[in-house]
């Protein structure tokens, strides 16, 4: 058991960053531009920066100048995934979105109660991109089941959604 624990540990990033690409080119190949935009935010700020991270230096551990840079990427992929989200002619880029804010919840976590497990805080931070992986690959299915069925559809609101009655 404890084997197969190693073993997943020891490759379970390359994994991921593995069928973020097989994703990717399947989105690039057939989706639309919603799930090409955030297929490229994914691939931009989950697995370039950790691409980079292992050239430089493999043995660097994420702590001190490398947290900071991590979560000015987190930030930004955040608000990439909200705009995406809010333009986006589909419902899944919320969830998106979403996961990328519980991720960004794991930095003020870390920030607040030291005395949370440093592991607790991983999985608070890491954990999100498997699921934001997942649903980026049921939202891909979906829209390829709609545009099967239906044909061809606008890939973006034309106006943003109304807040609270009122439209923006």
């Amino acid at each position: 058991m404890e084997d197969l624990v190693h073993f997943y540990n020891d490759y379970r990033v390359p994994a991921q960053h593995l069928i973020a690409l097989l994703l990717a080119g399947a989105i690039w190949r057939r989706g639309g531009d919603p799930e090409r935009w955030l297929i490229a935010t994914f691939l931009g700020t989950m697995v370039v920066p950790v691409w980079i991270q292992w050239l430089l230096d493999p043995a660097l551990s994420i702590s001190g100048p490398v947290m900071q840079l991590r979560l000015v990427v987190d930030v930004v992929a955040a608000i990439v995934f909200t705009a995406i989200a809010l333009r986006a002619n589909r419902n899944y880029p919320l969830w998106i979105a979403g996961f990328q804010l519980v991720a960004l919840g794991g930095y003020l976590v870390n920030l607040i109660a030291v005395e949370v497990s440093p592991l607790a805080v991983v999985i608070l931070m890491v954990g999100p991109s498997y699921c934001q992986l997942l649903v980026l690959l049921g939202g891909f299915v979906r829209h390829l089941r709609r545009e099967r069925r239906y044909g061809a559809y606008r890939a973006w609101r034309i106006v943003p959604p109304a807040i609270g009655g009122l439209t923006v």
